[in-house]
């Protein structure tokens, strides 16, 4: 089954990366955004089945938008991305119920990850 997806990061590079792995698996990235306000519109809109979710933010922290995402949609599945493999960091992206996948990042684990979550 074809996943619809919103991509968070504020890397354009990022973006591109990840939207073409997630494409040439079957999924469709339905939207990208870069910003608390960005995502909360684009998941209101498009409704996305698995949210991708860079930590590492420049205008807001993930924690902060991961926290956001499940007070406005206790259901909804995300993946956070990130570079940060502090074990506290980790402890709560998985309390919050997302999963993780650390960078560097294989478009097998980004996959596995997307179905997993």
């Amino acid at each position: 089954m074809a996943l619809r997806i919103l991509v968070v990061d504020d890397s354009p590079v990022s973006r591109i990366l990840i939207t073409e792995m997630v494409r040439e698996n079957g999924h469709q990235v339905v939207a990208e955004a870069e910003n608390l306000a960005q995502v909360l519109a684009a998941y209101k809109t498009h409704k996305p089945d698995v949210v991708t979710l860079d930590l590492s933010l420049a205008s807001e922290d993930g924690l902060t938008i991961l926290k956001a995402l499940r007070q406005f949609d206790p259901k909804a599945k995300i993946v956070v991305i990130s570079g940060n493999s502090q074990t506290k960091v980790i402890d709560e992206i998985t309390a919050a119920g997302a999963g993780y996948v650390p960078k560097p990042f294989t478009q097998e684990d980004l996959i596995k990850a997307l179905g997993a979550s």
